[in-house]
C-alpha cells in the first residue's frame, strides 16, 4: 500500500504556517496593548514637562534670568526622574538629554543668578526645547498618522536635530557671554529672577 506523502507535507506546511500566524497575529495584539497603555500614560506624563518648557516659548519670548534657569534644569531633573522621564521614547529621551547637557553648559559659565540670558543663547535653548516638544508629540502621535515616509522623515529630522544640540552646547561652552544685566526698562523680579517692563 502506497501512502500520498505530497498530500501529508502539504498539510504539515498549512499547519506550521497557521501557527506562525497566530503566534504573529498574538504579538500585534500583544503589542498594540502594550502601545495604548503607554500612550495613556504619557498622555498623564507628558503635560508637565510641556509646561515646564513654556520658560523658553517662542512666542512671546521671555526674559530668563541665570536663576531662573537654574531652576528649569532642577525641574526638568525632578520631572524626570520622578514622574515621566521611564516613558520617553529613545528620540525624545535624545532630546530630553539635549536640554539638559544645554542648559548645563550655559549654567557653567559665571553670572549673577539676575542676569538675563542673551539673544543667541536664548534661541539656541529655545531650538532645543522645541526640538524636544516635537519629540513629545511624535510619543503621542497627536500630529500625524505614522507611515513609513513619516518614519523616515522623523528619523532624518531627529538626526538633525542631535547634530545642531552639539553645535549649540559648543556655542554655549564658547567664549561669548551667555548672560548680561537686566535689559534697558525692565526691572527684576527678585523673587524668581524673571524681568518685567513697566505698564
Amino acid at each position: 500500500m502506497a501512502v500520498d506523502l505530497s498530500n501529508a507535507g502539504s498539510a504539515a506546511i498549512a499547519l506550521v504556517g497557521a501557527a506562525a500566524l497566530a503566534l504573529v497575529n498574538s504579538w500585534i495584539t500583544a503589542r498594540a496593548g502594550i502601545d495604548g497603555e503607554l500612550r495613556t500614560k504619557r498622555l498623564t506624563v507628558y503635560p508637565p514637562l510641556w509646561m515646564a518648557t513654556s520658560a523658553v516659548s517662542r512666542w512671546p519670548r521671555t526674559n530668563l534670568s541665570r536663576a531662573s534657569l537654574k531652576q528649569l534644569h532642577d525641574d526638568l531633573r525632578s520631572w524626570y526622574f520622578e514622574t515621566g522621564g521611564l516613558f520617553l521614547s529613545a528620540r525624545a529621551r535624545a532630546r530630553y538629554g539635549d536640554v539638559q547637557e544645554l542648559i548645563e553648559a550655559l549654567l557653567l559659565r559665571k553670572a549673577e543668578p539676575a542676569y538675563l540670558l542673551v539673544e543667541k543663547r536664548y534661541t539656541d535653548l529655545m531650538d532645543a526645547v522645541s526640538s524636544l516638544r516635537t519629540a513629545l508629540t511624535e510619543d503621542l502621535d497627536t500630529r500625524r498618522r505614522v507611515s513609513l515616509l513619516e518614519r523616515t522623515r522623523r528619523l532624518v529630522q531627529h538626526r538633525r536635530a542631535k547634530r545642531a544640540a552639539a553645535a549649540r552646547i559648543t556655542r554655549a561652552r564658547g567664549h561669548e557671554a551667555a548672560f548680561q544685566p537686566e535689559a534697558p526698562g525692565e526691572t527684576l523680579n527678585a523673587a524668581n529672577g524673571q524681568a518685567t517692563r513697566p505698564l
